[in-house]
């Protein structure tokens, strides 16, 4: 499995797999910063390069993990070396149309992630190109896993409507925390006290939703 990127969203996922028993020495990450490779290769043993070589032609799937506004040039470099593998994008914004061209490949996973993920609790919205087959909508799942949940969806467009409810959506709820936590100050608690409030109040809330299932109103 190679990583084109080695940000936030990669040492999210790198991390479940490994922490799951993927092997580091399975693990390919291309990030051009030499700090950041020798993090990733401290805590995770993976092997890491500096640009795109053909090293990658190892990989059955790669994580497009790049900003969007770099992913064009990455695509440059790096298809040419994965041209037979599974592509997986963790991109916003960049439609599979798009990616098929740049490329040249209709084994094509779209994924929206949020911030929770990095801690094993994201909610990953996931869309397939009809060329995708079983195996590898099974394969991108397996790797997706370490986030989270997934929420497979039979429309792309709706890869978009998910950015603004779960990807953009844990901002509203630290929001709201905050709110909560700086009331309970002005109620007499202490920081320290009213933040713990605050956590506990969500934490329980939101797993009390999730084990009883009924209708939130």
């Amino acid at each position: 499995l190679a990583f084109i990127g080695g940000g936030n969203m990669a040492t999210a996922i790198l991390g479940g797999l490994v922490r799951s028993g993927t092997p580091g020495a399975n693990l390919i990450v291309l990030d051009p910063n030499a700090e950041q490779r020798a993090r990733l290769e401290r805590d995770f043993g993976v092997r890491t390069v500096a640009s795109a070589d053909a090293t990658l032609q190892q990989a059955d799937a790669v994580v497009w993990a790049v900003k969007p506004q770099q992913f064009r040039e990455a695509a440059a470099a790096a298809a040419p070396h994965v041209a037979g593998a599974l592509h997986i994008s963790v991109a916003a914004g960049i439609t599979t149309a798009t990616l098929a061209r740049w490329f040249v490949s209709q084994r094509i996973v779209r994924c929206m992630p949020n911030t929770p993920a990095l801690i094993g609790q994201g909610m990953t919205g996931v869309y397939a190109m009809p060329g995708v087959a079983a195996d590898d909508r099974a394969l991108a799942d397996a790797v997706l896993a370490p986030t989270g949940k997934r929420l497979w969806l039979e429309q792309e467009a709706l890869i978009d409507s998910l950015m603004t409810i779960s990807g953009s959506g844990p901002a509203y709820v630290f929001y709201v925390m905050d709110a909560i936590a700086e009331a309970a100050v002005t109620l007499g608690f202490s920081r320290t006290e009213a933040q713990e409030l605050s956590r506990g109040l969500f934490s329980g809330s939101a797993l009390l939703a999730q084990h009883t299932q009924q209708h939130f109103a």
